[in-house]
């Protein structure tokens, strides 16, 4: 195999591309968590939604469904207990993935796609943690 191809093939241990995913997913998942707890209609109008499909107790799971995203989401950006906010957030994609959007099917109206790709992501990070460039990793080497 020449060197090229080596190189193409390779893997490395640059820690940007953890950072890179870690961050994007904050920052998505803070969006969304936001507006559940601050935006439009706050918790009332997302709880009546999840109540509309019987998940209850809707305000109660309403609020802790929008503190996850947003506090894990910051979490996650941060670097700071990386795993802790990556498990919270794996319970939560999969409750969204098996409550809400599993009946639409992968893709499409509904479908559960994106909810899919955070739910890998997030299971990354519980495996991998916050990497390199982290509160974490400023903690762990203390």
């Amino acid at each position: 195999m020449n060197a090229t191809m080596k190189k193409l093939c390779s893997s490395n241990d640059s820690p940007w591309g953890l950072l890179f995913v870690r961050v994007v997913m904050g920052v998505i998942f803070v969006g969304h968590g936001w507006g559940k707890l601050f935006g439009e209609g706050n918790p009332e109008k997302f709880a009546g939604w999840l109540g509309s499909m019987g998940i209850e107790p809707s305000y109660i799971l309403a609020v802790c469904a929008g503190a996850a995203e947003t506090f894990g989401g910051m979490m996650l950006i941060t670097g700071l207990f990386t795993r802790v906010a990556s498990a919270s957030l794996v319970v939560l994609m999969l409750v969204a993935i098996g409550f809400v959007h599993l009946d639409a099917g992968m893709f499409g109206k509904g479908g559960y796609e994106f909810q899919l790709l955070l739910l890998a992501g997030v299971v990354m990070t519980l495996i991998q943690g916050a990497g390199k460039y982290s509160i974490d990793e400023m903690l762990a080497n203390k």
